[in-house]
């Protein structure tokens, strides 16, 4: 739990070997969540449909992150990045703790 009250949790459509590998690798300490069946993606509207269907990638997440508050509700989001640091996930929960964006 991150100090400001928020719990900081990564989704992609990879399966758990492949994120604990890609975890080590990059020195990930946030949870990363497997969203094989991309139930998660789906609801959250991030499938990728950029690549061409039946690609490895097809279908997988666009990268955003999605600050949803303790009452369900999608309170920021934050885009354009890959998000494989702490540093910068720290960054974004700062943002998040400040409030929706105007």
């Amino acid at each position: 739990m991150h100090e400001n009250g928020f719990e900081v949790v990564s989704i992609t459509a990879d399966d758990v070997d492949t994120l604990k590998r890609f975890a080590a690798r990059r020195k990930i300490k946030f949870p990363l969540l497997s969203d094989e069946k991309k139930e998660a993606i789906a609801a959250f509207n991030l499938f990728n449909d950029r690549f061409p269907e039946g690609s490895r990638y097809y279908g997988t997440a666009v990268p955003q992150v999605v600050v949803v508050g303790a009452n369900g509700v999608v309170t920021r989001t934050f885009s354009g990045h890959g998000y494989t640091s702490d540093e910068e996930i720290e960054g974004i929960v700062d943002r998040a703790a400040a409030g929706p964006a105007s």
